[in-house]
């Protein structure tokens, strides 16, 4: 066999990748690529990224998912520099599609990925419209594969591949990205003790190609700008605002900053997408910042004249269970998929 690049020339590339030269490096919860291959064999080697190899936390090494023509080959854990899986074997020449998906976001791992093969890649054909979702953990899948509410986060319990955003794009039939991050807000991440989480904030990290705590090799995709034109949006949905919620239920006043700060994101949000629908979301754990999205919507239209759709979620109410930490399952994470879609072909929104 022989080693091939995965250039995209030879994949079509699904999220914010980012390709050394040598091989594909997958950030983003959801991230990807995907192929369609034409021989007898072809195997895929997955690598931890050198600081989540040092660290003895399993829970935030990258998890990572292989499918040939829509069946899981490889769904695990990367825990090693290399981990090599043969995914296709045959005695005589076929063709399949496969996709390699990261599950897990991108602030605690990253994963790089080559192949090998007897035989030929090319890119799968792009769907004609593209969704990029911004939220957080319920956005990224978090503790969607663990129905036990008093876990805390592990990549082993995400899975971006049964979040509401990857199955809205399904039923759709679009491209779709994924810019998501566990506990963040928009003026205020998650907060335990009531102090603002200055932290763990979204906005100032959109325009980013990557915001992670762990780099690739001496390169820091925080200092590397994404191209927003690389993979163009036709619509954005913004489901953030779970998080803030938890420090401004703490203090009143905060619900006017959180407002603004609202506001000057969307304003980010449509300069770097200047054509894509902006869909503004809340819901599934809490509606509570519903009223301040709302009027941040208001102010953005009235001063831009752009419109944004504003979307609310039916909370989940447990009878459909839970994930991890009390996060939605994901039987819950469908029928929010299900709303969404629902909601976008019913506004026409796509045509």
């Amino acid at each position: 066999m022989k080693e091939i690049y995965l250039s995209n020339e030879k994949v079509k590339y699904i999220g914010r990748v980012y390709a050394d030269g040598e091989q594909l490096w997958l950030t983003q919860s959801g991230s990807g690529c995907e192929f369609l291959f034409s021989g007898t064999k072809l195997s895929i080697c997955l690598s931890c990224d050198d600081d989540s190899l040092k660290e003895n936390y399993f829970r935030n090494k990258p998890r990572v998912a292989v499918t040939v023509d829509g069946r899981f080959c490889i769904k695990k854990v990367i825990e090693e520099k290399d981990e090599t899986y043969t995914v296709i074997s045959s005695d005589t020449p076929v063709t399949a599609v496969v996709s390699i998906i990261k599950l897990s976001e991108a602030a605690f791992s990253l994963c790089s990925v080559k192949a090998a093969a007897d035989g030929t890649l090319s890119p799968t054909p792009t769907k004609p419209k593209r969704i990029e979702f911004i939220g957080d953990s319920i956005t990224c899948g978090y503790g969607v594969d663990d129905s036990n509410t008093q876990s805390n986060f592990s990549a082993e319990a995400e899975n971006a591949m049964k979040s509401y955003a990857f199955r809205c794009a399904g039923i759709l039939g679009t491209e779709y990205s994924l810019f998501s991050y566990s506990g963040y807000g928009i003026f205020s991440g998650w907060t335990e003790n009531g102090d603002r989480n200055t932290r763990e904030v979204l906005p100032p990290h959109y325009e980013k190609f990557c915001h992670s705590y762990k780099r690739v090799g001496s390169t820091d995709l925080d200092k590397l700008t994404w191209d927003f034109s690389s993979q163009p949006n036709d619509m954005v949905v913004i489901n953030l605002g779970t998080n803030d919620n938890s420090f401004c239920i703490e203090h009143n006043e905060a619900y006017a900053y959180f407002e603004n700060d609202y506001y000057e994101f969307l304003r980010t949000v449509h300069r770097c997408n200047p054509e894509a629908v902006m869909v503004a979301a809340i819901g599934l754990i809490n509606v509570t910042m519903n009223e301040s999205i709302h009027k941040a919507v208001q102010r953005f239209t009235a001063e831009t004249g752009v419109e944004v759709h504003e979307f609310c979620f039916t909370p989940q109410d447990g009878k459909l269970g839970y994930g991890s930490n009390w996060h939605p399952s994901a039987e819950t994470q469908q029928y929010a998929a299900e709303e969404l879609a629902d909601f976008i072909k019913g506004k026409h929104l796509l045509d």
